[in-house]
């Protein structure tokens, strides 16, 4: 086998001209589909870090059956969340903090008018801890140190028309559907983390326990854990601790429509970098191709002295495998080179629906790289077969005369 190999290096190399041509078709293509790929993984990265740190928490604690009835009756779901118990959830080895907030839902009054909203209540001080950039989706100028403080989405806050400093009346029903208001400031406005936010405000955890009949209660605890990819670990591990009273979810088990359109971009990314291998892949068939139009004295000459037809098909064969894994590595390696400077240098994107911005850090892993590698290199030798397959037809006499 390699002196086959050794024989169809040097005819590679000897038509310089034609194989710099394919090996720039198959570095061009590999490189874009490794870009490509680094592009959707730093910006999938950068998505969940956001939404993670400014404001899910990578793992999040229920009471059990919490999910299932958070859209019915969430306040029922609540549990006592005492330093005890607090410090329970601390001591999971990878917890690395713990904020204890409260979903519900009220109306907020102002200006003669009225508007329905989805609240989250939380500690400003623990809240801090979990998600770090919290502050990041707070407009510049809001404060949340106020005990009678809220925080409006900004479409709430044109909706009503309330400025920084303004009262309004915030009606909620609690646990047990009774009622109940507190008089409120508007202290700031908060920007969309996510695509299609519903109306949202942001209110401390003491004012809405106050609100709710709550006192030293939570219906949810958002967990953060040293490094985001351990969180299902952690995960495991709180379950352990805490028992079957308590769910506890990954950011993927809450985030259901962001784990899907990851799916979804990667099956565009998978079919994108198919296109650019099968476009560059039929230069490596073209290249071939005029290879064996144009050597058919010397094929011919090859079989006159007894070399077999299963021979001259794999020496055509293998010297597409030579330009396939030439041509592959160096788009590969051009593809890693390009992401590892745009990781270092970071890209800032922000989407259209979305205020916060995203950092983006294109990477890409080594097990792509061979993947996409030995794509390329299997992929010409595939492409190659008709023409070596035509090669190998020839005959002696035909061939010697350059028919």
């Amino acid at each position: 086998m390699w002196p086959l190999f050794r024989i169809a290096l040097r005819n590679v190399a000897r038509n310089r001209r034609r194989t710099l041509i394919t090996l720039a078709a198959v570095l061009v293509g590999v490189g874009a589909a490794v870009l490509t790929r680094a592009m959707m993984n730093g910006l999938q990265r950068a998505m969940v870090t956001s939404i993670t740190a400014s404001a899910t928490g990578a793992l999040q604690v229920h009471r059990a059956g919490y999910l299932d009835n958070v859209l019915s009756t969430p306040l029922t779901m609540d549990f006592a969340i005492d330093e005890a118990f607090l410090a329970k959830v601390r001591a999971v080895e990878g917890v690395k903090a713990v904020s204890p907030r409260i979903q519900f839902a009220g109306s907020l009054g102002a200006n003669d008018e009225s508007l329905f909203l989805a609240a989250t209540a939380m500690d400003p001080t623990a809240e801090s801890a979990v998600c770090p950039s919290r502050a990041s989706t707070f407009v510049p100028g809001s404060r949340f140190d106020s005990p009678d403080g809220i925080l409006l989405a900004e479409t709430v806050a044109s909706t009503l028309g309330t400025q920084q400093g303004g009262e309004a009346v915030f009606l909620a029903p609690d646990r047990d559907g009774t009622l109940n208001g507190e008089l409120v400031h508007v202290t700031g406005a908060t920007r969309s983390v996510m695509p299609d936010e519903p109306k949202t405000a942001v209110v401390p955890l003491a004012l809405a326990q106050r609100l709710l009949r709550m006192e030293g209660r939570a219906t949810e605890l958002a967990v953060a854990v040293h490094r985001l990819e351990e969180a299902p670990q952690v995960a495991a591990r709180l379950r352990e601790a805490l028992g079957p009273d308590y769910e506890v979810h990954t950011w993927d088990d809450i985030l259901v429509q962001v784990k899907e359109g990851q799916a979804r971009n990667d099956a565009s990314m998978g079919l994108i970098a198919a296109v650019f291998l099968v476009l560059m892949l039929l230069g490596v068939a073209n290249t071939m191709l005029m290879s064996a139009l144009e050597r058919t004295r010397e094929i011919g000459t090859m079989m006159a002295v007894g070399l077999r037809r299963g021979k001259v098909m794999s020496l055509f064969v293998a010297e597409a495998v030579v330009l396939g894994a030439t041509g592959g590595t160096l788009g590969a390696l051009l593809g890693a080179g390009l992401s590892a400077w745009l990781n270092h240098r970071g890209i800032i994107f922000t989407a259209p629906t979305i205020s916060v911005p995203f950092d983006i850090r294109p990477y890409v892993d080594v097990g792509y790289l061979v993947r996409i590698v030995l794509l390329a290199t299997a992929g010409a030798a595939v492409f190659s077969l008709y023409p070596a397959w035509r090669a190998s037809r020839l005959r002696p006499v035909q061939a010697l005369a350059g028919r």
